[in-house]
């Protein structure tokens, strides 16, 4: 077009999105006349001085003699630095707004444009912004398709797709390719804290600062949440090597974060934890290395965060038995394999109040399972929440049918409370639902929270049983003393029990700091107003103990184990002659 036109420069300006800068993208220059390109990049906008608005209004500039310009304006300061005699200059829009500008400078001598050349250049500069505005459109879709629109890393497809081609080229060449799995530790605390924005804030951070101390080749990528994932060739066919060339990235990593400014104004500790798959070739699918990755995190995760660790076999036979737990455990709950147990809760002189209602699970082929074999499990995996209001719900329902005869109507029931199910949003409805179904008296339900649950939103614990207590329910702290203990729980939680944990009476006979710990407790309860119950005895000497120390409400074996429905009706019918 330059030479079409005779022109000396013909160039292409582009506008920054909120038409505060331009630059030269584009630039072609006849022999003997001075590129410009490299001067005129981020120019301010004001620079442009009027041609910027009427540019905005779609007007074309035209200037035959830039000697008519008031020598101290901005725009005659321009052209006359770069030696321009004559230019024109067409606006570049899409259909809303102003994106570049497309424009012919003449050095060597004076220019006039006839009408029909600038019908004809005004042409060009269409095409020309179409072809601007394509070239957008094509970068924005790919870098929707293929990069994280937070941190701008590569996103799950591209690493996938990156993660085949290491493989292909491990085939070749025989050496070890890293996939590391990261998780930032404790990130849902910020993100529940401080909002979203924050949490996307730091995740731009975080992925800058890890992509900063890449080896050149390697790939980093934002695989979900908090969650990235770090490609790495390592050129060793020697395992050992590669499995130190993994330690000492996984540091600069970790040390990347520890000290970094911008992550520590909106928190003072960043940490991260690391898993690490080996692989030469492609002998497993892209998901399998992915989730050896994710496997070899969980354990740094376990052992507290902030660590390193590479996956083994071992780990794919513990991934493969959660799997299968997961699977089974939700068939438990369709199929109602889950049976209430009842261990009886008692009042000196011995007349049984109630029971803790406890879980157990009738597999179909390993028989009656206690919670140990699977409590834990789904706590981290949240199945406690469905489970919980599972217990809940029979717990009730026995409730039920017990108040509708004389001898049964005053026991109570305790039922644990689990800290994903307290967290809910909506808790205090659907334990009001449950008992609206059942119709039950509420006083006779206990709620048994831990103190653990206390640590984390405590406001809000704090409005959730208050608002059940005003429907009657009452609140027991179970395990108190053992982690978290507080006054201001017991100063501020409505609440009605403390159990003395089983761990102090225990050693009654043998200790006398737990001794000394359960006076404490029982004193405490006393001074608040408090019922005070002691858990896990099983010895008579341990019983007489805790009366002379003034607890008067008991449960362990000494008294009964956890029993089956029918076997705890027949306890009361032997422990108490019938209820009164």
């Amino acid at each position: 077009m330059g030479t079409f036109y005779g022109a000396d420069r013909c160039y292409v300006f582009m506008f920054s999105v909120d038409l505060v800068t331009a630059s030269n993208t584009h630039e072609w220059c006849a022999l003997g006349v001075s590129p410009q390109k490299s001067f005129l990049q981020n120019l301010a906008s004001a620079e442009f001085g009027s041609w910027f608005s009427s540019w905005q209004e779609g007007e074309i500039t035209i200037i035959a003699d830039i000697s008519v310009l008031n020598h101290t304006s901005n725009e005659y300061q321009l052209l006359a630095s770069q030696g321009i005699k004559s230019l024109l200059m067409i606006p570049l829009r899409s259909n809303t707004r102003l994106i570049g500008m497309f424009g012919i400078d003449m050095v060597k001598q004076l220019q006039d444009w006839s009408e029909a050349e600038v019908a004809g250049l005004s042409l060009i500069a269409g095409n020309i912004g179409g072809a601007l505005l394509r070239k957008e459109a094509e970068e924005k879709a790919e870098s929707l398709a293929f990069y994280d629109t937070v941190t701008g890393l590569a996103n799950r497809q591209l690493m996938l797709d990156r993660i085949h081609q290491a493989q292909l080229q491990s085939n070749r060449n025989l050496f070890y390719v890293a996939l590391l799995f990261i998780d930032v530790d404790d990130f849902k605390t910020l993100n529940d804290s401080l909002g979203f924005s924050k949490g996307d804030e730091l995740l731009k951070l975080i992925g800058q600062a890890l992509q900063a101390v890449l080896p050149q080749g390697d790939t980093i990528g934002r695989f979900s949440a908090d969650e990235f994932l770090v490609l790495s060739e390592l050129f060793t066919a020697d395992r050992n090597k590669a499995v130190q060339a993994v330690t000492e990235l996984a540091a600069r990593l970790q040390h990347a974060l520890l000290f970094n400014q911008d992550l520590m104004s909106l928190r003072e500790k960043n940490t991260i934890s690391i898993g690490c798959t080996l692989f030469l070739g492609g002998q497993h699918d892209t998901d399998v290395l992915i989730t050896q990755a994710d496997l070899a995190t969980y354990q740094v995760k376990q052992a507290g965060g902030n660590g390193l660790s590479f996956f083994d076999i071992t780990l794919q036979d513990q991934a493969y038995q959660r799997l299968t737990l997961a699977q089974e455990l939700q068939q438990a709950l369709n199929e109602e394999q889950f049976e209430l147990f009842y261990q009886p809760q008692l009042v000196h002189p011995g007349v049984v109040l109630g029971a803790e209602v406890l879980l157990r699970w009738r597999h179909p082929e390993r028989g009656l399972l206690s919670p140990d074999a699977f409590i834990r499990f789904a706590e981290e995996t949240g199945l406690i929440v469905e489970m919980g209001e599972y217990v809940l719900f029979h717990a009730c329902k026995q409730l039920a049918i017990w108040q509708q005869t004389p001898s049964t109507a005053r026991l109570e029931l305790s039922v644990n409370i689990s800290a994903k199910q307290l967290k809910q949003a909506n808790f205090s409805d659907k334990v009001l639902d449950i008992i609206k179904h059942t119709a039950i008296d509420a006083s006779a339900l206990k709620l048994e929270l831990t103190e653990s649950v206390l640590v984390e939103d405590f406001e809000n614990i704090v409005s959730v049983m208050q608002i059940l207590q005003a429907k009657g329910i009452r609140f027991s702290l179970d395990d108190f003393g053992t982690g978290y203990s507080s006054l201001v729980y017991l100063k501020r939680l409505p609440l009605y029990q403390l159990k003395v944990d089983r761990s102090f009476v225990a050693d009654l006979l043998t200790d006398e700091n737990d001794q000394a710990i359960a006076k404490m407790i029982i004193l405490l309860g006393q001074t608040l107003g408090l019922e005070v119950m002691a858990e896990g005895v099983e010895t008579v000497e341990q019983l007489k103990i805790l009366y002379k120390l003034g607890c008067y409400h008991y449960q362990g074996y000494y008294f009964s184990k956890p029993l089956p429905l029918n076997e705890f009706e027949h306890y009361l019918v032997k422990a108490s002659g019938g209820l009164i």
